[in-house]
């Protein structure tokens, strides 16, 4: 082998040694499902593992950065992560400090990956050194890229299902049930999504004694978006006035299923402006050599006359 290789297969057979593994560790054997099946615990949870196992496999390398980012005082910043944790579903699977961690853990593991084996392994190239500082940033970035966009997958998933949940809520008050007692029964006979998921805290959380306000507050604030605060000063509004509940939920239900339906025309909107962009720059100029591109050349190499001679 030649000796200019051989420290690019000796950085790859590193690397996909430590991801085989990674993933050996991270994958559950068949004996642990059958004892969370026997135990009825393999249910639980089960959208925190699916966005966390590669979290909890990698804890022992980025708990050793703690004491590194534990002198990192950004209390506005730690709240956010937290909040946003608690948005996505995953409370209580990382704290402020295992995530900046974690951030430091990425920016060396993408620093490794794309400098030390593409760039210097195995291409063999001295890249100037923004694209060592860009790489860095790229991972450091990175965790705040997945925390967003698994918050707004969850809100992606409640906003879809809420107008269907809303409207078994009105149906169950206007048959006769209590609001708490509506929300129990939409609970249990709802199908298993993160709102429903959000809606039985809330009722946890008035058996632990909380009030219906807190209750309602905590959940716009857990959930983080326009539709639940509107839909929880409504209710608080109501239960401060004593007002009946049902006609609020009617109303609220028709809201938001309009709401929905305007989203659904704004982003039809959007995508036909979006087309424009690679109909005009591909399609278009494709069409037209097409079409004026036998005429072209015909009037070039031929006798300038168009058709059979």
């Amino acid at each position: 082998m030649d000796s200019e290789l051989f420290p690019a297969f000796m950085y790859m057979a590193v690397f996909g040694a430590a991801v085989f593994f990674l993933a050996y560790k991270l994958v559950p054997s068949g004996e642990e499902e059958q004892v969370k099946m026997r135990l009825g615990v393999a249910m639980q949870g089960v959208e925190s593992t699916e966005s966390s196992a590669l979290i909890h496999g990698l804890r022992p390398l980025y708990s050793l950065f703690l004491p590194l980012v534990s002198w990192v005082r950004y209390p506005r910043y730690r709240e956010k992560v937290e909040r946003k944790f608690v948005s996505g579903g995953m409370t209580g699977i990382m704290t402020s400090n295992e995530f900046l961690a974690y951030k430091v853990l990425m920016g060396l593991f993408f620093f490794f990956l794309f400098v030390v084996i593409f760039f210097k392994a195995l291409m063999g190239l001295s890249e100037p050194i923004w694209v060592d500082i860009g790489v860095l940033g790229l991972g450091f970035m990175f965790p705040d890229l997945w925390l967003n966009s698994a918050v707004k997958e969850r809100q992606a998933k409640i906003r879809r299902t809420m107008p269907y949940v809303m409207d078994l809520l009105t149906l169950s008050v206007e048959a006769g049930l209590d609001f708490v007692q509506g929300v129990g029964k939409v609970c249990e006979k709802a199908k298993q999504s993160p709102l429903i998921d959000e809606l039985s805290f809330f009722l946890r959380e008035l058996q632990v004694g909380a009030s219906r306000q807190q209750a309602l507050r905590n959940l716009a604030w857990r959930v983080e978006m326009q539709e639940m605060r509107s839909f929880a000063a409504l209710l608080i509004q109501a239960d401060i006035l004593g007002a009946s509940v049902g006609p609020v939920l009617r109303a609220q239900s028709d809201l938001i299923r309009i709401q929905r339906f305007q989203r659904a025309e704004r982003r039809g909107a959007i995508a036909a402006q979006k087309i424009l962009f690679p109909l005009i720059l591909c399609i278009m100029p494709a069409v037209m050599i097409v079409i004026f591109g036998p005429i072209i050349l015909n009037f070039i190499y031929g006798d300038g006359v168009v058709g059979p001679k």
